[in-house]
């Protein structure tokens, strides 16, 4: 498989992309690769301070915190990642963020050449989505009195995930869950995905080549 082959999940925290993934996984047989979790070595690596990310969240809140984190994982970062795991790539919902144009030229142009970019978000309705998120990113941390005491802050940025017009570019394909099962989200991505070629019915997708 062509590192260029991957399916690449990206959105908000809480759409799901984790739990598609692993239904993406199984579909296909490919390894499932969580960016939240290898992006740690790259930033250990780049001499990311976790005492000083927390003080950082503690004082500018979460936008801060992504901020601070992009100095120990870059675009440069990501491409080595993408380059290296081949299969599904479920993004967290920052590694896609940007403010600067250097930063967003950066990403366009390392996803440029990937055909399998998928976003995914809850409703075609974004109000409807930052809804849906905000009680999920609630239910998420309420039992982390740390992160729960930064909660507005988190669904702050996470409202700017949802409405990203980056998103929007990097993505080939955009994906609403509209409430549905995993799975069939996973048997849409794959029919309208190039990694194969699919036939479907209306309770299977069965793969042909």
């Amino acid at each position: 498989m062509d590192s260029k082959q991957s399916i690449i999940l990206i959105g908000p925290m809480a759409t799901g992309k984790t739990v598609i993934a692993e239904k993406l996984s199984e579909l296909t047989g490919y390894y499932n690769y969580p960016v939240d979790r290898l992006k740690w070595y790259y930033r250990f690596q780049n001499g990311y301070d976790i005492n000083k990310g927390r003080r950082v969240l503690q004082v500018q809140g979460f936008g801060g915190l992504v901020n601070y984190a992009h100095r120990y994982f870059g675009v440069e970062d990501l491409e080595n990642l993408l380059t290296k795991f081949k299969g599904i790539i479920d993004l967290g919902a920052s590694d896609t963020h940007c403010e600067d144009h250097v930063r967003c030229e950066k990403l366009i142009q390392l996803f440029k050449g990937y055909p399998n970019v998928f976003l995914i978000l809850p409703y075609e309705d974004s109000q409807k989505s930052i809804d849906l998120l905000n009680s999920r990113l609630i239910k998420r941390y309420k039992n982390h009195p740390f992160k729960y005491a930064s909660i507005e802050s988190y669904m702050e940025k996470n409202e700017e995930f949802v409405l990203s017009m980056m998103n929007q570019h990097l993505a080939k394909h955009v994906i609403f869950a509209n409430d549905r099962a995993p799975y069939l989200i996973a048997q849409e991505l794959l029919f309208k995905s190039k990694l194969f070629n699919y036939e479907r019915d209306d309770n299977d997708i069965s793969r042909v080549s």
